[in-house]
């Protein structure tokens, strides 16, 4: 079995590489054949672009899918990109490790999705979702943030960060990935973080032995483990919209309040989304249908 790690950290000594080296102990110990992409060590441009095709299918425009569709059925994608997109078919399991920045990933893991997700080659309109290429393999993200749990929680004040990570990983369905239930590490920064607690060990020491906890409840084969949660007709099914949140449709669009954010959560009011194509409306804790905060919708 193949496991691929992608670490999108510019510091060696970082926690999250620290924790992706523990990835690769454990998935080693347990027979896997484990590659590594570290993407700031190894320089990957992120920034998809004409300068990275010799080949053109129009040389006086540029549009990302069509060159890209038009390389890879010539056999000219960029061979950066190429090894990585090798990787991703060759393996079973993908890990991917980062930090949340400014409530998304670090902009050279979005521009690795940019450029590795190869239109034509890692998908098309007949191949994604269900019929992906990536279809049976899993992913499963180790993420970290620099706030406290509490910050990060449904009503504290930088928002659920599962909810953050959706459409994040919600590229990774799209080319028939299942999605693992993510593991998050709040409050990773500052002195506190690196100090010993009243147990004696540091928080570092705590969330490192998590982290190692979880490969050893899942080898030697964490593709059967009980945290996937992709199935064919319900991918994503980690993610739980709140349950405070009940449907009631309507021919109204759900309206943007007028209120802030802040004031909303005081009122207890709580961010979702709204999938389908219904636009429906939605009643938040007892009040009034599309009184709340709109996100935006999904299609599903």
């Amino acid at each position: 079995m193949n496991a691929h790690i992608v670490l999108a950290h510019p510091e060696a000594k970082s926690f999250n590489a620290h924790l992706s080296r523990i990835s690769q102990r454990a998935l080693g110990a347990g027979g896997w054949q484990t590659t590594l992409s570290d993407l700031y060590a190894m320089d990957f441009d992120p920034g998809e672009g004409p300068r990275h095709y010799k080949f053109r299918k129009n040389a006086q425009v540029f549009r990302a899918q069509a060159e890209q569709r038009f390389n890879a059925e010539n056999g000219t994608t960029p061979s950066d990109v190429n090894s990585e997109a090798e990787r991703l078919l060759d393996c079973d399991l993908l890990v991917i490790h980062f930090p949340l920045w400014w409530f998304g990933m670090p902009a050279i893991l979005k521009g690795w999705i940019d450029r590795v997700f190869v239109n034509g080659r890692m998908h098309r309109t007949t191949m994604r979702y269900d019929t992906g290429i990536c279809r049976g393999k899993k992913v499963i993200a180790c993420v970290t943030t620099g706030a406290s749990a509490e910050t990060c929680s449904q009503n504290g004040r930088e928002g659920d960060t599962r909810l953050l990570l959706w459409p994040i990983l919600h590229c990774f369905t799209y080319v028939g990935f299942d999605v693992l239930e993510p593991e998050i590490f709040h409050g990773v920064a500052g002195s506190a973080f690196t100090e010993n607690q009243e147990s004696g060990e540091s928080t570092l020491d705590t969330y490192s032995d998590r982290w190692g906890r979880r490969w050893k409840r899942s080898l030697p084969d964490p593709l059967s483990s009980t945290t996937v949660t992709g199935t064919s007709t319900k991918r994503n099914a980690w993610f739980r919209v709140p349950q405070s949140i009940s449907r009631s449709f309507g021919t109204r669009r759900t309206r943007l309040p007028d209120r802030s954010l802040s004031q909303d959560r005081g009122a207890g009011l709580e961010p979702c989304i709204a999938t389908g194509r219904d636009q429906g409306r939605y009643s938040v804790n007892g009040s009034e249908p599309g009184d709340f905060l709109w996100l935006g919708s999904v299609s599903g």
